[in-house]
């Protein structure tokens, strides 16, 4: 499979941090000074990203690969691969024959989400930029939903929401000529949080981008760029830093989902901006939960359609095939008592997509 390898380099102290907002009452968010930044000697020494595939015509170019950085797990799957890995009999109800094998990799079983909201103030709030995150994440903690993923960690997860960032960045021109916040300057926020409130697999920082605002990988092919088709091929990603001073931290990055190629499909019981903020969030966190450092944990190797793909990559919703067919659309489920819409996740019980255990 074929990798990008991310450049190691020394984080800057770049930009100006914004003023500290206590969005909701659940929800206790401090501000990151990125002027005070830590990381000013620290070095990135290790990454590796997995994408959110785009229902984009850039998406579905041949050479694009969904594990970008300098992690080992494709190795490893292409042995698997080599080796045959047998796939059972799939038994009724199961009609999607690609279970996920497992690499003998970290899975996460006590992890809090941490959101880090940037630029909230150019969209007036966390409600009105993405919806209510931290609801959400609440809402998926004390679901059945979330119990779906204890097949893979081999026990009962404990996952929480602890305290939000907020932090202000001024935005690049990119290549193309739009307003981006770089993977540079993504990682230097994420080094700063997690420097703030913790590293390792007790935590992930969830990132999350407003309305236009792009990003991209080194090279500006693979985007998160709406307003630039050739180059939009993700939607979000998740994966891990290893930095010489804090070490190993998990991330995931949602830009805004609430556009063509991203968005859920409506009706949506808390609005279109919400649920598509929601599902795709869901999808970085479990396969987060399953893969965290990508390519290791569980991932289908069961043939070359499915090749890396993790639990959510499975049962992603695709495209306009939903309007002729429900199985390819986000679902309906009831999440601690609250309705949401967000896609199903893969399940190796049932051999099939699941909204729980």
């Amino acid at each position: 499979m074929l990798r990008k390898k991310c450049s190691v380099f020394v984080l800057a102290t770049l930009f100006a941090a914004g003023s500290t907002q206590t969005v909701f009452s659940q929800e206790h968010s401090i501000k990151i000074d990125l002027t005070k930044s830590r990381g000013a000697t620290s070095t990135v020494v290790g990454s590796g990203f997995h994408i959110k595939l785009a229902a984009s015509d850039a998406a579905r170019s041949p050479h694009i690969q969904r594990n970008l950085g300098t992690t080992s797990g494709p190795q490893g799957m292409q042995a698997a691969q080599a080796a045959g890995t047998a796939v059972p009999s799939v038994p009724s109800p199961g009609f999607y024959p690609a279970d996920l094998t497992y690499f003998g990799g970290a899975t996460l079983t006590d992890m809090q989400s941490n959101n880090v909201y940037v630029n909230e103030e150019s969209c007036g709030s966390v409600r009105t930029c993405w919806g209510n995150p931290a609801r959400f994440l609440r809402d998926l903690n004390e679901s059945s939903f979330i119990r779906l993923t204890d097949q893979y960690t081999g026990t009962r997860g404990r996952y929480r929401v602890g305290e939000s960032t907020s932090v202000t960045v001024t935005p690049t021109t990119s290549a193309f000529g739009t307003n981006e916040i770089t993977q540079d300057a993504i990682v230097n926020i994420v080094y700063n949080a997690a420097s703030e409130l913790g590293t390792g697999y007790g935590h992930e920082y969830h990132v999350f981008l407003p309305a236009g605002i792009d990003t991209c990988f080194p090279g500006d092919h693979v985007c998160y760029s709406p307003d630039n088709p050739a180059t939009f091929v993700f939607c979000a990603y998740h994966g891990s830093i290893d930095f010489t001073d804090i070490g190993h931290v998990l991330v995931s990055v949602e830009p805004y989902q609430n556009v063509t190629g991203c968005q859920a499909f409506p009706p949506n019981p808390n609005g279109e901006l919400a649920d598509s903020t929601n599902s795709v969030l869901s999808h970085e966190l479990i396969e987060s939960i399953t893969d965290p450092d990508v390519g290791s944990g569980w991932v289908a190797v069961n043939s070359l359609a499915v090749l890396g793909d993790e639990i959510g990559d499975l049962c992603e919703p695709v495209g306009v095939q939903c309007l002729n067919n429900p199985y390819f659309c986000d679902s309906y489920v009831m999440l601690n008592e609250h309705r949401y819409e967000i896609q199903l996740e893969y399940s190796n019980n049932y051999h099939a997509c699941a909204p729980g255990p």
